[in-house]
């Protein structure tokens, strides 16, 4: 691999995706007549493209459940999910965590 190609893959943002979506265990009707107080869990999928990738989002995942005792890490053949109960969490709190997932990416896309 040439240095340039190394350049080009360390700053390359399509290496590792982040995505998140909400997953709850309530029901609409459960929606419709007790509102949000139900369990909601968020969950953000980091997909790794390629071995190294995928291998530094395996060490990532540790790390993070380590640290971070209120959050479950599950590797996947993809990459990882790290999901959340923001149950009782303000917007802003969701918001802190979402921050943070995003600055997780970028620290994984700079140790590529």
């Amino acid at each position: 691999m040439t240095n340039s190609e190394k350049s080009r893959r360390k700053n390359d943002p399509e290496s590792v995706i982040l995505s998140f979506h909400m997953e709850s265990s309530a029901t609409l009707w459960n929606r419709i007549f007790e509102g949000f107080s139900s369990e909601m869990i968020l969950v953000s999928r980091f997909e790794g493209k390629d071995r190294k990738a995928l291998e530094i989002l395996y060490r990532f995942g540790s790390m993070v459940a380590k640290k971070y005792g209120k959050c479950v890490v599950e590797p996947k053949i993809y990459g990882i999910v790290i999901k959340k109960d923001v149950s009782d969490e303000t917007e802003e709190m969701i918001n802190n965590w979402m921050d943070l997932m995003r600055k997780l990416r970028h620290e994984i896309i700079g140790v590529l």
